[in-house]
């Protein structure tokens, strides 16, 4: 009994105070940059990381201009495949093209032809086909929109740039 009481006793005063003084100032404040060494090498790939350019410059074709009549739509992915994305046909001579996911809570964004408005139906956001800004509803930017490309007859997308509205 007597050493589980010393035991406790130990766990609790645990303080000794001819060790306090180890660690003193100059310890203190070398282990503390050197562990603010250790943290910023360790992020270091991390920001290189996020500085790295994203593979969005590559160019995929996404169909002939005739194939699609004034106010048609298609759908594709880009830059890959689990990126959906739409091209729009708004006028004999001008398409546009705009990631699907709403900026809101990444639901499925829809052409509303009859409308002329791109419509994410699940808190009702509006956006604008002309720059893909938000008319009316949560979401807080406008559709990233994909950089289209006109080459022997064929409608390509070549980049992404993302919303500034």
């Amino acid at each position: 009994m007597k050493k589980i009481e010393e035991f406790l006793r130990s766990l609790t005063f645990n303080v000794r105070r001819d060790r306090e003084l180890d660690l003193n100032r100059r310890g203190f404040v070398a282990s503390t940059l050197a562990l603010m060494g250790v943290m910023f090498l360790s992020s270091t790939p991390l920001v290189v990381l996020s500085k790295r350019k994203e593979a969005t410059d590559l160019e995929m074709f996404i169909a002939n201009q005739g194939d699609l009549e004034v106010g048609d739509s298609v759908t594709f992915g880009y830059p890959k495949e689990s990126d959906p994305a739409l091209l729009i046909r708004i006028s004999e001579e001008e398409y546009r093209a705009y990631h699907i996911k709403c900026t809101h809570l990444m639901c499925p964004v829809y052409w509303d032809k009859d409308d002329g408005r791109l419509i994410c139906p699940c808190h009702h956001g509006f956006f604008n086909v002309e720059d893909g800004s938000v008319i009316a509803g949560p979401p807080p930017r406008g559709l990233p929109s994909i950089t289209l490309s006109f080459k022997n007859n064929g409608i390509y997308a070549v980049g992404v740039t993302q919303a500034q509205h």
